[in-house]
């Protein structure tokens, strides 16, 4: 007979990291990115998103992007 240690857990925080990312390893934005003439245009589907609350930030030809997406229920008194 052979047990066997399992934690139910292991495979949704392994799920929840991949869409959700961590802090050393955020998750992906789909993106659309090309050239025009001279430029770099990139475009992000990013549903809910606020523009405001977007930060891109260009360092060693790294773009890192930011956003913030709040929740859309507004809160209820009690």
């Amino acid at each position: 007979m052979m047990l066997m240690r399992t934690d139910p857990f292991r495979e949704l925080d392994r799920l929840t990291q991949q869409v959700f990312g961590t802090a050393a390893r955020p998750a992906a934005m789909p993106m659309d990115a090309w050239q025009e003439d001279d430029e770099f245009v990139v475009a992000f589907d990013l549903p809910g998103v606020n523009v405001d609350s977007v930060d891109l930030d260009i360092e060693r030809n790294v773009l890192t992007v930011r956003a913030e997406r709040r929740d859309p229920t507004p809160p209820t008194l009690n």
